[in-house]
């Protein structure tokens, strides 16, 4: 009998919210991981399809600090990595940090040589005496079983995974026929199923692994942050920690598959192998969602005092949720990340709305380590546009002027925001991003012609600006001193909106 565990995601290194707390939860739930796969489950090997790092650039003491939870774990056990998209993007350096925990023997960095013009992928196996920058495959004798568990890598290719996959199926049958048959297969890899995320593009279909299928018994994925199975033979266990709002949902299960392999009944049957799948949720902290209507609010005061209050009722609730084994740290329930979500109509001016002030409230009457504010509400002045809106104005000979109305909308929205003696400039400046959305221009150059806007109608808006770095990115990595890190993520790079939300990947 073998076990194997299969964690994915993990994200080492990520300051959420640019909080160092949420960079220490990373590491704790691993590592509280690690410890029950070993001393609980007694595992044989632990699988880690991708993402092991958050970002490809590590600052030194984050580097360190993995590597002391790697060397926690025992000689025998060996740790194999595939890489995925947070890793390395799809043109990788010379050498990474994946490679230096493979040569530096913390990890086994599987990977597949893909040539372009090639049909079959190349795996080189492991060596322990030569190890080099990678391989291929990783061979786990099994007393009882004919043939070893082998183990295969296949990192992240995006758009080309397609492509890549029906070199892999190539790759395993003729690696096989080179190295003998295995008793039991494994393919680690980084990408999303189709239909498991709808909002998520570019994922896998169930007909573009069906080559694969017939040489693999596990498929062990990683890169979307929810757990999901499919087919018997494809598990994706969830990131350990959620890395947004919607990822915090409950119905995100978050977590580890323990892999129990033993001799099956009948060789003949097909059944050489046994296979016992069990998930099992980590420890992480938790976010707790608040919703509240605006709509029947007249003043700011109004609308404050009736938030506290609602808050209030909801305090039992979420002292109940967070209390949950799930998220307790050695008995202790964590503190919440709060999901905080304003809805309805707005019956005041917007610039009297301030959220900021409502989420401090939060953060510092219920011990919130962070309050993420989602606002998807509309102010009536802008209802009240929606609905009076003259049609000889936005349509012309039968057919709807869209960028009068769009006009109409954005300077009306401009003058409920803080903007609002530049109501007309700021209309002009949204209606051009949105010209420019339409027309499928970069990210980027629709981001820089919105900043360089905003510099000129309001200079005193940017003077102030400065970059402050706390730390030293070189200091020593036992000096224990604290970065700055003002990389954030999750909701407010993505946008987050209960109609579309986009996952952190």
């Amino acid at each position: 009998m073998i076990t194997l565990s299969h964690i994915a995601d993990t994200h080492l290194g990520h300051r959420q919210y640019g909080l160092k707390q949420r960079e220490d939860d990373m590491v704790s739930t691993t590592r509280a991981a690690f410890q029950e796969m070993i001393e609980e489950r007694g595992t044989d090997a632990i699988l880690l399809p991708g993402d092991l790092f958050h970002s490809r650039d590590l600052r030194p003491k984050i580097l360190h600090q993995i590597e002391q939870e790697l060397e926690r774990i025992p000689d025998e056990v060996p740790v194999l990595v595939s890489r995925g998209n947070h890793d390395e993007n799809l043109t990788p350096r010379d050498v990474t940090w994946l490679n230096y925990l493979h040569q530096r023997g913390h990890i086994v960095f599987l990977q597949a040589e893909l040539n372009a013009d090639a049909e079959t992928a190349w795996f080189n196996p492991y060596d322990p005496d030569e190890p080099g920058q990678s391989a291929g495959f990783y061979d786990i004798d099994v007393d009882g079983l004919d043939g070893p568990v082998r183990v295969f890598g296949l990192q992240w290719r995006g758009a080309k995974t397609d492509q890549a996959l029906q070199q892999v199926a190539n790759g395993i049958q003729e690696t096989n026929e080179m190295h003998g048959e295995p008793a039991w297969t494994v393919l680690l890899a980084h990408f999303g199923m189709e239909d498991e995320v709808p909002t998520l593009g570019g994922t896998v279909t169930h007909g573009e692994l069906r080559d694969v299928k017939d040489v693999v018994d596990y498929l062990a994925l990683g890169h979307i942050h929810k757990r999901y199975e499919s087919g018997g033979w494809i598990y994706n266990p969830g990131s350990p920690e959620a890395h947004n709002t919607r990822e915090g949902r409950a119905e995100w299960e978050h977590g580890y598959y323990s892999v129990t392999l033993h001799a099956g009944e009948s060789e003949a049957s097909g059944d050489a192998v046994g296979c016992d799948v069990a998930h099992h949720p980590t420890k992480r902290r938790p976010y707790y969602r608040i919703k509240f209507d605006v709509t029947a609010h007249e003043s700011p005061g109004d609308l404050e005092t009736a938030f506290q209050e609602h808050v209030r009722d909801e305090q039992a609730a979420m002292t109940e949720y967070c209390s949950q084994d799930a998220f307790a740290a050695q008995g202790e329930p964590r503190d919440p990340i709060i999901d905080l979500r304003f809805t309805g109509t707005l019956q005041f001016s917007r610039g009297d709305f301030r959220t900021d002030e409502l989420a401090a409230w939060v953060e510092d009457a219920y011990d919130a380590l962070y309050v993420q504010v989602n606002t998807g509400i509309r102010t009536a002045n802008v209802q009240q546009l929606l609905s009076e809106i003259d049609e000889d104005e936005v349509f012309k000979d039968g057919q709807l002027n869209t960028a009068a109305l769009e006009s109409r909308v954005f300077e009306t929205i401009a003058k409920e925001s803080i903007y609002d003696d530049h109501a007309a400039d700021v209309a002009d400046v949204l209606g051009n991003a949105h010209q420019m959305a339409q027309a499928g221009e970069a990210v980027e150059d629709i981001r820089d012609s919105v900043s360089s806007a905003r510099q000129e109608l309001f200079p005193e808006l940017t003077d102030d600006v400065v970059l402050d770095i706390e730390e030293d990115p070189f200091a020593d990595a036992d000096t224990g001193e604290e970065a700055s890190d003002d990389t954030t993520d999750g909701d407010e790079a993505d946008g987050e909106t209960e109609a579309g939300e986009v996952v952190e990947q």
